[in-house]
């Protein structure tokens, strides 16, 4: 799928920040709808990694999801495979894992969307299941959270992240709006290049 410069810019925008982490919540099982742009309440389901969710009391939450027609190992690979996201979403390179060895709790990878050098260290993974990263950012604390499920069909990923601090809460509409199309377009990006590998 073509992204137009608006969106691009938005994800740019948006991922410049999306690595944000600071503390991780623990909290219920996930019960993620299809196609949910965010859980709705604070009461809502919240999808989770090993005991590792978002921050549910953040002013700032949302999902994305899609359903990928790609085998799980391929996606995962891609998603996780981070020195290769400039071949799929430059907008946020140079990437580069830091850590040897395959993604696990406390693995560290550097990204610079906007030439911003953002390091993020990951929390939580289970492979093909989920993974959970963060890395505080210009004042901004959050979580953010991939989950992987073999559906019917393919396979259904699903992002959902939460946004606090300063920064946030002096603009909350415009940060949930950018959150939310960010989330979006990074989901797509994924079954887009996951789909054109297979």
């Amino acid at each position: 799928m073509p992204y137009s410069m608006n969106t691009r810019h938005t994800l740019s925008r948006v991922i410049s920040v999306a690595a944000v982490g600071a503390t991780m919540a623990l909290s219920a099982q996930s019960g993620a709808a299809a196609h949910e742009t965010r859980p709705g309440t604070r009461t809502g389901t919240f999808q989770e990694c090993r005991g590792v969710t978002v921050d549910q009391s953040a002013p700032v939450i949302s999902r994305a999801d899609v359903l990928i027609k790609a085998p799980l190992e391929q996606i995962w690979r891609l998603h996780t495979d981070i020195d290769t996201w400039a071949t799929w979403i430059p907008e946020i390179t140079p990437a580069q894992k830091k850590t040897p060895g395959p993604l696990r709790p406390g693995s560290v990878f550097t990204w610079s969307p906007q030439n911003m050098k953002v390091t993020s260290t990951v929390a939580t993974v289970k492979p093909m299941r989920c993974i959970a990263w963060g890395g505080p950012v210009n004042g901004i604390d959050g979580v953010h959270l991939w989950t992987f499920k073999q559906v019917g069909g393919g396979v259904l990923v699903t992002t959902e992240e939460s946004w606090a601090g300063p920064p946030v809460e002096a603009d909350i509409p415009g940060n949930q709006a950018a959150l939310d199309a960010g989330l979006n377009d990074w989901v797509h990006r994924l079954k887009d290049a996951a789909e054109a590998a297979s």
